[in-house]
């Protein structure tokens, strides 16, 4: 018909002629155009009502603006022949007023395929993919990106792209599907704020919002990410949705897992929906990282239960294999050489490769633990724990190529492992001990390692070089079944107090425990405590001893001397108290104290 308005979704594909009116365009199933309500306006978005000379459009909701050729808008005639451009919340629609040609129009249309006008340019640059209108439009540019098959008028690109790159080329839930083979899948998405954003990932510390997060395509035809590799499932930004909520790829199955949108790491479960704690353990190579880990793992399982009632548990029992692999290696072992622990390899089963700021860089994997409570459903959250190679903790080692250590910015708790047995100070005190760690000399560069804790903690946030944090630091004083008489005859105190009804953490006896090896500490190797006090306001000082005997000499299948556990004598000591102290700091409803 002569005056008839030909309606295209450049996003869905969809085609539509008004001949009268009025024709509506929203998310509700009476809709003449439907579109997705992702964006969370849901009914009717516009109504469109035939006039003497041509259409009124109008947004049915009067707060909610459009841009009408580019105009930003309420309402708007349509009364001259050729194209025109509708936006809805970032939504494309391109529009034909005219008869016979609007027919042609709409059948020449393809929203897989986009072109470029810039300012001053003679000509169209393209075709370009959809996404790439974003990086086009992040320049600030002021182009005008135009859908395949329109020729005179086009969208500024900033009012489009955001839709656009969450579109990934898929045409929308109500349009037809697309094969799989011309599923887009998003390079590095550029803008995202690092340093500022809602969540911090647990895998590369890098911060981004909720509108941030990728998807992982499940269907089979979906394998095969860009930038993690063939073996890896594509990593998509999601733009149609179940009645579920969840995410579905371009061939419609539900894709309910998250994925960071800088690493592209697969996130843990709940991720957006409960606070991680992240917990940085710091130490010399070979001062016992691994074996604390494990134990402490074990541990917290059973004690979080048994005292609080609070469970302590796999956020992902796949991605926590190594650790959990471990755990079992070494309270299931009969002899020392099964529950013997190899030293973290820098590029060992502890670390994978992932993009990071622009560069594949090798990262430790997280540990997740979901720490929850019946009585308390809404005070859950998850903690996350790394095994780093001692050796990221080494000057020199804190690259842009090799940032395996950063976590410790970020950190809502850092705990340092000094061993005392590096210590020549300490070992001279040792005289008469039965401990095989003590027959061999061992460079001690533990002070060494705290300062270039200070130095990149800082320097990671912006700090001054006498500012200090406030994040806690546990130093762990480890191995104490070799030196805890060095204390005294009186027994360090119990920290968790039964007393009056009720579990809760005793202040006081962390605090006169933590004095008492703190002054050991300042006779000995007062280093350690002049460094570490220059990081932070909050300090506390720990005996621990993970295994809670000296270790032995064994031979090896290769017939190698080693040092390790005997499992008949497993008896960890006080590998909880740190953590308990920093739990009841960062949870203090799940993990009542006290202190007189």
């Amino acid at each position: 018909m002569a005056n008839s308005l030909s309606v295209f979704d450049c996003i869905g594909e969809k085609r539509s002629e008004v001949n009268g009116g009025p024709f509506t365009i929203g998310s509700s199933a009476g809709c003449d155009l439907r579109l997705d309500d992702k964006h969370g306006i849901a009914g009717v978005w516009v109504r469109i009502i035939r006039t003497m000379s041509g259409y009124r459009l109008a947004a049915h909701d009067p707060m909610q603006s459009i841009f009408l050729n580019g105009e930003k808008a309420t309402s708007g005639i349509i009364d001259t022949v050729g194209e025109h451009t509708l936006v809805i919340d970032g939504h494309p629609i391109a529009l034909y007023f005219g008869g016979q040609e609007g027919e042609e129009w709409l059948r020449s249309l393809d929203s897989r395929e986009w072109w470029i006008w810039q300012q001053g340019a003679q000509e169209l640059d393209g075709p370009i993919q959809p996404w790439e209108v974003s990086l086009i439009a992040g320049g600030g540019s002021g182009c005008v990106a135009l859908c395949g098959g329109m020729s005179s008028m086009g969208f500024f690109a900033e009012h489009v792209a955001d839709r656009l790159a969450g579109s990934g080329g898929m045409n929308s839930s109500f349009g037809q599907e697309q094969e799989p083979s011309k599923m887009v899948v998003e390079p590095e998405i550029s803008g995202i704020d690092t340093e500022y954003g809602e969540f911090t990932c647990p895998v590369c510390w890098l911060k981004f919002d909720q509108g941030d997060l990728m998807n992982i395509a499940v269907h089979a035809s979906f394998r095969g990410d860009p930038i993690l590799g063939e073996e890896h499932m594509q990593r998509f930004l999601a733009s149609r949705f179940n009645d579920r909520g969840q995410a579905l790829d371009a061939m419609g199955v539900p894709s309910p897992e998250l994925a960071c949108p800088h690493c592209r790491r697969k996130l843990p479960q709940g991720f957006i929906e409960e606070p991680h704690y992240i917990f940085s353990i710091v130490g010399a190579p070979t001062s016992g990282k691994s074996y604390y880990l494990s134990v402490l793992i074990k541990v917290l399982q059973n004690v979080l239960f048994r005292e609080f009632g609070t469970s302590f548990r796999d956020a992902s029992p796949s991605e926590n294999a190594v650790l959990n692999d471990m755990k079992r290696h070494l309270f299931g072992a009969g002899t020392p050489q099964d529950a013997y622990l190899a030293k973290t390899d820098l590029e060992g089963a502890l670390y994978e490769r992932l993009p990071r700021q622009g560069r594949q860089v090798m990262l430790p994997k997280p540990f997740v633990f979901r720490v929850s409570d019946d009585k308390r459903p809404d005070q859950g959250f998850s903690t996350v724990f790394y095994d780093n190679a001692g050796e990221h903790f080494e000057p020199g080692r804190n690259s842009a190529d090799s940032p395996g250590a950063q976590h410790i910015a970020v950190a809502s708790g850092v705990i340092f492992l000094f061993d005392p047995l590096f210590n020549s100070e300490f070992r001279a005190r040792l005289q008469g001990v039965a401990d095989p760690q003590l027959e061999k000399n061992q460079a001690d560069q533990q002070d060494v390692i705290l300062s270039e804790v200070e130095a990149r903690i800082k320097e990671l946030l912006g700090m001054a070089s006498h500012e200090k944090i406030s994040t806690p630091i546990s130093v762990i004083v480890g191995k104490s079944d070799a030196w805890l008489h060095l204390l005294g005859d009186e027994p360090l105190l119990d920290v968790i107090d039964k007393s009056g009804g009720e579990t809760t953490i005793n202040l006081d006896h962390l605090k006169q425990n933590s004095a008492r090896v703190r002054a050991l500490l300042m006779d000995v190797c007062p280093a350690i405590i002049s460094n570490v006090e220059a990081i932070s306001t909050e300090v506390s000082y720990f005996a621990v001893s993970s295994l809670g005997h000296a270790p032995v000499k064994f031979v090896d299948s290769d017939g190698v001397e080693r040092i390790g556990p005997d499992p008949v004598k497993l008896k960890p000591e006080r590998v909880e108290d740190p953590i308990l102290w920093m739990l009841s700091r960062l949870s203090p409803n799940s993990f009542p104290s006290k202190s007189l």
